[in-house]
């Protein structure tokens, strides 16, 4: 998908942020703002992928503020709320009923994903938006078609692109949950940190096992900027699991010759159009 014109709030308001983690100094804020906004003018346009102006803006964030990760304040305090409530979600998902079990873990995983301070400004109440999306349900629920692929014996391998550190921690019970299928799951992080997507570091937090990086800092998943090793994988998987808005917004861009499961939740008006869903909707949608 490409970029709306009022994706410009969201690029700004996430420099705003991310400069005020770097440095306390508001002269330096100010310098930081604006020596990327001329960054922003120069990508901006109506053909351009929302996840790869994210890149280059935060990219040349990191370069002119010398922090390569400004958001590792934000991740660590992520990870620390989901693993607070790690015990919570493992007891939401204890049924019987396979179809149920799926779709409580599917849910919980986009759970996990409002725990994003890239779409929302920091200040948000992580804890009643936890609560509040496990009480929502799915607005596009392939949660059936997707146990019907994983029950199908020619479907062996599958690729589980993580997004936000927090998130993380949840989709190691979903992970679990489809290597229960008997299929080989290999998780995908990014190479280097950018805005606050999982990293090595928060798979091993997480707990996730068989972990691959993208090879590349490149908000969601462009296929032109990553490793030999992840498109070896990705050609390779029989199906691919697409968690968060950047995997979306990017991975759209592609035709796949394979089964490829988006689950999010639509936290702006250009992605929740694109899906057909209303902003807030949570959704496990497959292409």
């Amino acid at each position: 998908m490409k970029i709306k014109p009022e994706c410009a709030i969201c690029i700004v308001r996430q420099v705003v942020d991310a400069s005020k983690e770097i440095t306390d100094i508001e002269e330096k804020q100010f310098y930081l703002i604006k020596e990327t906004l001329k960054v922003i003018q120069e990508v901006y346009s109506p053909s351009t992928v929302p996840a790869w102006m994210g890149t280059v803006v935060h990219r040349y964030l990191k370069k002119i503020s010398g922090c390569k990760d400004p958001y590792k304040r934000l991740k660590e305090k992520a990870n620390d709320v989901a693993l607070k409530y790690l015990k919570y979600a493992k007891e939401f998902c204890n049924v019987d009923n396979d179809l149920e079990r799926l779709k409580r873990k599917i849910i919980l995983s986009i759970a996990g994903n409002v725990i994003d301070y890239g779409a929302y400004s920091k200040d948000i109440n992580v804890e009643e938006m936890l609560k509040k999306t496990l009480d929502e349900g799915l607005k596009i629920d392939h949660t059936l078609n997707l146990m019907e692929d994983l029950k199908n014996n020619k479907i062996n391998n599958v690729l589980y692109i993580c997004d936000n550190a927090g998130e993380i921690v949840f989709d190691k019970l979903l992970i679990d949950e489809i290597k229960s299928y008997g299929k080989n799951v290999v998780a995908v992080v990014k190479g280097e940190p950018i805005l606050n997507d999982a990293t090595l570091e928060d798979a091993k937090i997480a707990g996730i096992e068989n972990v691959i990086t993208t090879g590349s800092d490149v908000i969601g998943v462009i296929l032109e900027e990553c490793s030999r090793e992840f498109l070896d994988h990705f050609n390779k998987a029989d199906i691919i699991i697409s968690k968060g808005m950047g995997n979306y917004e990017s991975l759209t861009e592609y035709k796949l010759d394979k089964p490829i499961y988006f689950i999010l939740k639509a936290k702006c008006k250009p992605v929740a159009d694109h899906l057909g869903v209303n902003v807030g909707d949570n959704v496990c949608k497959k292409f």
